[in-house]
């Protein structure tokens, strides 16, 4: 598990409880079968995440994060708007015959500029400030050009950029204009995450902190189901967790490192909350009922309307599970280090520490020579460590609709 699974959990939340459908308006995105794919969104969301908490990667459900760093590498490094450098498929649907995405990302990034000290394109401006002025207050990017937007194959959703060095850590400010957070809530944050990480290392910086604004936050009405089905299955592991650790434990020297007083103050206080959660227990038949109806739906989620799955969401939030949720969900992001009370690894990016120039940093993906298939590099500048969503209990990795 990571912190990132709790921080995503109390966006959900937030939506599920908050959020604003707009089924009485008219929308873009449609479903594969033509219907209007409508949402629930809440405004303005600031999720931050700190790198010393671990690499925020959701084990909720699967990450593609080869793909999400190889897309990060193909936009800032290859400055790039034409999917023959990209290892995925994910903008096939928005290129021209040539393979052009138009104006968009890579473009921008490389397009230069004229500075005092010179030319420089948007990324190269950075390491040059990051190098020779880190405390400048200006090291910012933006790829939403207004004059370009007609020549985009799809406006940019993550568009702004803004870095600040405090006390020897690297941090980074990034605005997104719209996220849909089931289909993406884990990958631009692991994206960006990455290139904090990239950008720190060949700087002689330390990754420090990630805050992430999103504008338009939302769920569509077809992935309610998917959102309640996961949300619940987290909670009832930890509960069962929690249930299978004896209360009034004294031998503490067999889970907390001898004679470190911080780990027995974390004890305390994760003794207090377990014994609460413990003792007002969450029938497991409320857990089970959530999930099997969230799991009847996802099956047949054509059969719904958008008004059903608004209902659906609304007796969610009002049920003991969605309470128990929250309560669960707070608890962990208040106390991180909850995550190692219960024996539980969290993820962690690791570079290769020969690179220190941003542009020798290797993408994870590469095309085989013979299938024409994406496959792992062997050459690859990242692995993700101690990143098992199975093994975590949640096997969600069924195939979400997609709205376009």
């Amino acid at each position: 598990m990571s912190k990132a699974d709790w921080i995503y959990l109390r966006t959900t939340n937030n939506i599920l409880k908050n959020g604003v459908w707009d089924t009485n308006e008219t929308v873009r995105p449609k479903w594969p079968d033509g219907q209007p794919a409508h949402t629930a969104k809440v405004f303005a969301v600031n999720n931050v995440y700190k790198m010393s908490d671990g690499f925020p990667i959701t084990t909720l459900r699967f990450t593609n994060w080869k793909g999400a760093i190889d897309e990060v590498l193909w936009i800032w490094q290859k400055k790039s708007n034409n999917i023959k450098d990209l290892h995925s498929h994910i903008w096939d649907q928005w290129a021209d015959e040539n393979g052009s995405i138009g104006k968009a990302y890579g473009y921008q990034v490389g397009r230069k500029a004229k500075y005092k000290d010179g030319e420089f394109d948007q990324i190269d401006r950075v390491l040059w400030y990051l190098k020779n002025q880190p405390a400048f207050r200006s090291m910012v990017t933006e790829l939403f050009v207004h004059e370009d937007l007609h020549e985009m194959g799809l406006y940019p959703c993550v568009h702004g950029m803004q870095l600040d060095v405090s006390d020897g850590k690297l941090n980074m400010f990034l605005n997104q204009r719209s996220n849909d957070t089931l289909a993406a809530g884990s990958w631009n944050v692991v994206q960006y995450a990455a290139l904090l990480h990239m950008l720190a290392k060949v700087s002689g910086l330390e990754a420090g902190t990630l805050s992430h604004m999103i504008v338009n936050s939302h769920i569509y009405d077809r992935h309610i189901p998917f959102i309640i089905d996961m949300a619940a299955s987290r909670a009832k592991l930890i509960e069962e967790k929690l249930n299978n650790m004896p209360l009034g434990c004294d031998d503490t020297e067999k889970v907390f490192k001898k004679g470190d007083a911080w780990w027995y103050d974390a004890w305390r206080e994760f003794n207090k909350f377990r014994e609460r959660i413990v003792n007002d227990p969450v029938h497991h038949s409320d857990y089970e009922k959530a999930i099997r109806g969230a799991k009847s739906m996802e099956m047949q989620t054509e059969r719904y309307s958008t008004k059903q799955y608004q209902m659906e969401a609304e007796e969610f939030v009002h049920s003991p599970v969605f309470w128990r949720i929250e309560e669960i969900t707070d608890a962990f992001i208040k106390h991180p280090e909850y995550e190692e009370v219960l024996g539980l690894c969290k993820p962690e990016l690791k570079l290769d520490e020969n690179v220190t120039d941003f542009y020798k940093f290797v993408s994870p993906l590469k095309t085989d020579e013979n299938t024409g298939k994406f496959v792992w590099n062997e050459e690859s500048s990242f692995n993700v460590e101690n990143y098992d969503y199975e093994h975590e209990g949640i096997k969600f990795c069924e195939k979400v609709p997609v709205a376009e």
